[in-house]
């Protein structure tokens, strides 16, 4: 096939680019970044133009790309509304009507997250700005029938992004560091994401798919989870609230887990326990910290 990911310069569409080509499809990635385009297989796209550029023909778009941030969503509506909302409208548009798919990567905040493994088909009710404004993309999306995809992921964790890294550095050094006890996270490996799109693009398939982790698990258990493994006190992990950060109580997440009876049907998809995607991460940012520190 034929594919477009939109947002191959982030870590999900970078993946998925390698995923697709890997298993003989031609990708083709879009950058906002100028200085990147540099062969046939990139092109120049940015969701916050006014108007965007014109699209290759394909066999089906990825939207990869988004405002992702609660903070940057609620203090930039009119950018986020562009970005999650009517850029990729306009995108599935195009291609739906030039005969190809369309799929929209979307999220767990589209609910409430007051109660755990949410149903795909439950009415979506968000809390917070960001939520709304993905609740309102897939509406768009699914609302030109078939041919139209969405994707809903839980939070998807690397050892070289967000707040691990640093965390294992501060507790590596014998410092303290802090996490929230009322916020949580439903935690998934790249790599497993990224297989699982392949399927879902290659099935042919539309409508809604939800990957998940197995359950929900509190950035405080998980920072524990995470003295433990480097074999320091607890007593180095201060418990913290997330409305003490700033956060919203819409922007506060007790759960966030999304159950997935549709792709353990169609792939026999499992998912994975949360300490075990966790223990996974962190050893592989130990081993990226002890690697960096052996070069300094």
């Amino acid at each position: 096939m034929r594919v477009l990911v939109v947002g191959a310069d982030g870590a999900i569409g970078a993946a998925l680019v390698e995923s697709l080509r890997s298993r003989g499809h031609q990708a083709i990635g879009t950058t906002r970044r100028r200085a990147k385009i540099g062969n046939p297989e990139t092109m120049f796209l940015d969701l916050a133009a006014e108007m965007l550029e014109p699209l290759p023909q394909v066999d089906i778009a990825v939207i990869c790309a988004a405002m992702a941030r609660f903070e940057e969503c609620r203090n930039n509506p009119d950018q986020a509304r562009r970005v999650n909302v009517e850029a990729p409208k306009e995108i599935a548009d195009k291609v739906l009507a030039s005969g190809g798919r369309v799929l929209l990567l979307s999220t767990s905040a589209v609910f409430d997250c007051l109660k755990p493994l949410r149903r795909a088909d439950e009415l979506c009710a968000p809390r917070s700005a960001y939520g709304r404004f993905k609740a309102e993309a897939e509406e768009a999306v699914l609302g030109f029938g078939a041919g139209a995809g969405v994707v809903r992921l839980t939070k998807v964790v690397r050892a070289d992004s967000g707040i691990f890294p640093g965390w294992v550095e501060s507790l590596m050094q014998g410092g303290p560091i802090t996490a929230f006890e009322d916020h949580t996270l439903c935690p998934l490996p790249l790599a497993l994401v990224v297989s699982v799109l392949t399927d879902i693009i290659e099935c042919g398939e539309g409508g809604i798919f939800q990957i998940s982790g197995a359950g929900d698990i509190s950035y405080l258990d998980a920072a524990r989870n995470l003295a433990t493994h480097l074999g320091v006190p607890h007593e180095q992990v201060i418990a913290t609230s997330a409305a003490s950060a700033g956060l919203l109580p819409g922007e506060i997440t007790p759960f966030t887990s999304l159950e997935t009876s549709r792709l353990a049907a169609m792939i026999g998809f499992v998912p994975p326990e949360a300490r075990a995607v966790l223990t996974g991460m962190y050893a592989e940012a130990l081993a990226r910290a002890r690697m960096s520190a052996v070069h300094h």
